[in-house]
C-alpha cells in the first residue's frame, strides 16, 4: 500500500470513526433517564453533558477527518475531493455549522421529547465541530500567507 493510498483510507476511516461517534451519542441520549420532579437532578445533568462533550469530540473528528489530504485510488472519494485540504477544511466546517444550526435552532423544537434531546445534541455536535475545523481552516490560510509574504512569492 502506497502512501497515497494509505492517506486516503485514514481520511475515510476518520470520517466514519467520527459519524460512529454521532450515532453513539444518539443511542447514549435515548437511554438518559429523565430527570426527577423533585429533588436533584445532577446524574441526568452529568449524562447530558457527557453527551455534549460526545458529540462535540465526533464533531471535530468528522470534519477534520473531511479536511485531511484525499490521496489516490478507489478511497478517494466525496465533494470536493480534488481540492485542496484547506479547502476541504473549510468547507466542510460551513456545512456542518450550517447543519448544526438548523438541527439545533430548528429541528430540535418541532420535535418532542427524547427525539428533541437527541437532535440539539447532535446539532450542537456539528456547529461545535464546524467552527473548529473554520478556525483550523483559518489558521492554516493565515500561516500560508505569512509564509508567502515571508518569501516574498
Amino acid at each position: 500500500m502506497n502512501r497515497s493510498t494509505a492517506l486516503a483510507a485514514l481520511r475515510l476511516g476518520t470520517v466514519a470513526v467520527g459519524l460512529a461517534g454521532f450515532v453513539a451519542v444518539a443511542v447514549f441520549v435515548f437511554d438518559l433517564p429523565p430527570p426527577p420532579e423533585t429533588g436533584d437532578g445532577l446524574p441526568a445533568a452529568f449524562g447530558f453533558a457527557i453527551a455534549l462533550l460526545g458529540t462535540a469530540v465526533a464533531g471535530v473528528v468528522t470534519v477534520v477527518g473531511y479536511g485531511l489530504p484525499a490521496g489516490e485510488g478507489r478511497l478517494r472519494v466525496g465533494p470536493l475531493a480534488d481540492r485542496p485540504s484547506t479547502d476541504r477544511l473549510v468547507a466542510g466546517g460551513a456545512a456542518a455549522s450550517v447543519l448544526g444550526v438548523a438541527l439545533t435552532v430548528g429541528l430540535a423544537f418541532l420535535a418532542s421529547g427524547m427525539v428533541a434531546v437527541a437532535v440539539w445534541v447532535v446539532g450542537a455536535g456539528l456547529l461545535v465541530g464546524g467552527l473548529v475545523s473554520l478556525a483550523l481552516g483559518g489558521l492554516a490560510v493565515g500561516g500560508r500567507l505569512v509564509a508567502d509574504a515571508v518569501t516574498g512569492e
